[in-house]
Order: C-alpha cells, then sequence, then structure tokens
C-alpha cells in the first residue's frame, strides 16, 4: 500500500514542530539553532526542498 503525504499535510506538521520547540525550549537553544544553521556548509543541508 503506498500512502501519499499531502504538502499541506506536511507543512502543518512542521509548523507544529517548530511551535513545540518555540514553547518549550528556551531562546537561546533557539539562537544556537539559527547560529548553526547559518554556519552549516553541507549541500544536503542549506539545499531548499526539492520541488516535485
Amino acid at each position: 500500500m503506498t500512502t501519499t503525504i499531502r504538502q499541506a499535510d506536511l507543512i502543518e506538521s512542521v509548523a507544529a514542530a517548530l511551535q513545540y520547540i518555540s514553547y518549550y525550549h528556551p531562546a537561546d537553544f533557539i539562537a544556537h539553532l539559527a547560529r548553526a544553521y547559518e554556519k552549516e556548509q553541507g549541500p544536503a543541508a542549506r539545499t531548499p526542498w526539492p520541488r516535485f
């Protein structure tokens, strides 16, 4: 059986995860995450989501 993940469902899940992180983690944790993302050099981490 094949399961199709709809774009709206994925967006909703990511938004919910980010909301959870922002509520349950201190601001300095979020700031460190942002800095780590900015420093990241790996192409897999820097490439935007593929368009299907």
